[in-house]
């Protein structure tokens, strides 16, 4: 698959029908790719893996706030008359994000090449 369709699919998954995104949306899916090559550790991407591209790259999409002038922001309370409701939530980072997708990844992950950190 292309860059191109997957760019397709990426606005299709995230709801955008115009072109003032598209230098953001392909930055975010070659750095996807270079992501999950890194996490596998392989040189090239698996045709199965092409449609999972837009789909993880969609998720980092929406957890890091792309496209908005301001980074997103976690509500800590809210206070209306005598209710008030409190609540905090960690946005996901790229790590995080992988993490959810693990058992798909798995099969194409190399263990040949580890790290010390995961030996033993």
């Amino acid at each position: 698959m292309e860059n191109s369709e997957m760019l397709i699919r990426l606005k299709l998954l995230l709801g955008i029908d115009d072109d003032s995104k598209d230098a953001l949306l392909s930055m975010l899916i070659e750095d996807t790719v270079n992501m999950i090559l890194g996490y596998c550790r392989i040189e090239t991407l698996p045709r199965q893996l092409e449609s999972f591209v837009p789909i993880i790259a969609a998720d980092i999409y929406r957890a890091k706030g792309y496209g908005a002038e301001n980074a997103p922001e976690d509500i800590k309370s809210i206070s209306q008359g005598e209710r008030s409701v409190s609540m905090e939530s960690k946005r996901p980072d790229e790590k995080t994000i992988l993490e959810d997708y693990k058992a798909r990844l798995a099969p194409y992950r190399n263990r040949k090449g580890r790290v010390p950190s995961e030996v033993g």
